[in-house]
Order: C-alpha cells, then structure tokens, then sequence
C-alpha cells in the first residue's frame, strides 16, 4: 500500500510532469515554427529569448502574488489560461511584429508557472521531509522526455504548425493538475505581520554571489543550444524524430542526476556539482562546433547531465547552505534574474553569430561555462579561508 507521503510525492509529480509537456513541445520545436514562417537567424534568437527577458522583469513580480491573497493556485490557473488564450493566435499570425507581440504575452504565461510548481513543491518537501525533491522534479523531466519523442514524430508527420496546435491544448493539463494538487490557501496575515516585524533582511555573503553568477552563466551556455540545435541538427540532414531523440538523450540523462542527487539540497554546499557542470558545459560546446556524427551527438547531449543538472542541484543546495535564513527567497529570486539575464543575452547573441559562423556558434558558448569555472575556484579558496560561512547559511 502506498504512503500518504509517497501518495503526495506522486501528485506533486504530477503537477510538474502535466507543466513540462509544454516545454517539451516548445524548446525544441518553436524554433522550427518560427522558421517557418521565414524569420531570419538573428530575429529567431530574438524572439526565443524574449521569453527569457520577459522572466527577468515579470518573475519576483508575478510571484510575489502567491505570498499575498491572490495565492499560487490562482496564479498558476491564471498563468495556464493565459497560454491558451495567447497561443491560438500565433496561428493566425504572419508578420514578425505580431509574432513578437504574441510571443511576449505568451512569456507572460509562462514565466509562473515553474517557479510556481517549485513553490508549492518545495513547501510540501519543507512540510514533510520525508519527500525527495529530485523525485518529483525529475517527474517533469520524465515528462518533458517523452513529450520530445512524440513531438518530433508529429511535426515530421504534420508539420511546424503542430507545434501552435499542441501548445494551445497542452496547458488545458496544467489546469487540470492544479486543481488537483495545490490547495486553495494563502498566507496567514500573521506570517506578513513577522516579516515586517524583522526588519530589512541581511545581506547575501560575497561569496554566494559569486556562486549565484558562475551558476547562471553556466546556465547561460546553454543559449545557443536551445536557440539552434534543432535547426543546425535538421540542416546537417538528421530527421524531425532523430532531433526529438536528440533532446531526450539529455532529458534521461537529466532525470538520473535528479534521481540519485536530488537530495544533495539541504545536505552540502553543492560546490563541487557546480564545478562538474561549468567544466562540462566547456566540453560539450566546444566539440559540438565540430558537427559530430550521429553518436558523437547522443553522447554530447547526455552531458546535460552535468552541464545543466548537476550546476542545478549545486546551486539549489548552495542556496540552501549559504543564504542567511531571512534572505532565501531574495537569494533565488536573485539567481533567477541572473540566469535569465545570462541565458537572454547568449540566446540573443548566439542569433547574431549563427548567422555569420553557423556551428561556431556553439564554440561561443565554451567561454561562459569557462567563467563559471573560474569563479568556482574563487569561491572555493574564499570557502576554505572561512570555513564558518556555510553554516552561516542554516
């Protein structure tokens, strides 16, 4: 018989898988449609980062409505319908000024809806600990797995305007899980009344900041990738079905870090999987402007594992080790807008390069996972020459 502990952990899974679909049709195919419809290299990147600059500004924004009497159910429900309002009208969209416009209220929907499920799922992992994050984050990436499988075999079959089509109907199972799974409660005025009673939270050490940035231009590294490796991949002749093979290489790769290091948050400093992951990101871009065979492409994708996984899992953990206890929330929220500035300006820039260097363009990105590294070495000597900051963090 089932746990109630494990019987939550399979519904929180549930929340995370039914959101990950989307992006499992969106990251690997939207670039295809907007090709589709004749947008240049540069303007693609362009837009595949708007949604990024749009997380920038809107994210501490939108989620600070969860902390109020709007409640992250109501947000998350808004945030769904919002999608299938916004993405129907891609379809009737020709010009690449609409297509921006669309494309940016689309961000708008979208930019909620993980940090959300994270929200809800990180406060029933605080309430319970009995729960495994890293499995019930790795249910959206199992989802997000298969959904690139069968995304790919669709737009090979139908077309590039599948993608529209699925991402219209895809949020109706966001929906569907929220009011399933997340509870209809927000903060007791209590909670707030403590908040302010505090005072201005303490500052973020130097050395988390210095973390939080090699994380994010870690992470960043991956612009090029998510911009242009379905284009690049189908232009050096590999089918629709093989690219969605390609993108689930990675995912299943992603899923075991999560499942055997999810509980790595809370229990170190996270140090040393960011280490592994920036110089994983040097590795995999730099051999993949060699435009490897077949083979050579699967293993490459499966270092997502370290470059993006692994400096994920750190970063979570480190925040947990290092950021004063009043202060974790401003702290993730601190990382998420430098990711997502680090992760605009690379996609924004890789458009720029594609077009004049074509697979150079992966080469680009080696340097970002290069700094990462190299302020990683930083933090550790400032770690060991004040071994009292981690616990400093809780």
């Amino acid at each position: 018989m089932i746990s109630p502990t494990r019987a939550l952990e399979i519904r929180l899974g549930a929340l995370q898988a039914a959101s990950f679909v989307s992006h499992g049709v969106y990251l690997p195919f939207f670039p295809l449609w907007l090709q589709s419809k004749a947008l240049s290299p540069t303007l693609i990147g362009v837009v595949v980062a708007l949604p990024i600059m749009v997380r920038i500004i809107a994210t501490a924004p939108l989620l600070s409505l969860a902390d109020r009497s709007f409640g992250v159910r109501r947000l998350l429900l808004a945030s769904h319908l919002g999608q299938m309002l916004c993405f129907p009208l891609l379809m009737l969209s020709d010009h690449s000024v609409t297509i921006i416009a669309l494309v940016a209220l689309v961000a708008l929907g979208q930019v909620a809806v993980i940090p959300g499920n994270d929200l809800v799922s990180t406060n029933a992992v605080q309430r319970y600990p009995g729960l495994n994050y890293g499995r019930i984050r790795g249910s959206g990436s199992v989802s997000f797995f298969i959904t690139n499988i069968l995304a790919g075999y669709l737009v090979g079959a139908l077309g590039p305007d599948v993608v529209i089509l699925a991402l219209a109907l895809i949020p109706a199972l966001g929906i569907a899980a929220t009011l399933a799974v997340v509870p209809d409660e927000v903060p007791e005025p209590s909670s707030r009344d403590q908040r302010r009673e505090r005072g201005s939270p303490p500052r973020l050490p130097k050395v988390l900041w210095l973390l939080l940035i090699a994380g994010a231009v870690t992470q960043g590294s991956h612009g090029a990738l998510n911009a242009f490796a379905s284009i690049h991949w189908r232009s050096f002749g590999f089918s629709d079905s093989i690219i969605g093979y390609f993108w689930a290489a990675g995912v299943i790769a992603e899923i075991m870090v999560f499942l055997f290091l999810g509980r790595a948050v809370g229990r170190g400093s996270g140090v040393g999987l960011i280490v592994i992951g920036s110089a994983a990101a040097v590795v995999r871009f730099s051999a993949m402007s060699f435009q490897p065979g077949l083979a050579m492409t699967f293993v490459l994708q499966t270092m997502h594992s370290l470059s993006f996984a692994a400096t994920h899992i750190g970063t979570m953990a480190a925040l947990t080790a290092l950021a004063p206890m009043q202060a974790r929330g401003r702290a993730q929220g601190v990382y998420g807008s430098l990711a997502a500035l680090a992760m605009a300006i690379s996609t924004i820039g890789s458009g720029m390069i594609y077009e004049q260097a074509g697979p150079l363009v992966f080469a680009a990105m080696a340097p970002l996972g290069a700094a990462g590294f190299v302020l990683m070495l930083v933090v550790i000597r400032m770690l060991k020459g004040q071994p009292q900051s981690a616990g400093s963090g809780g």
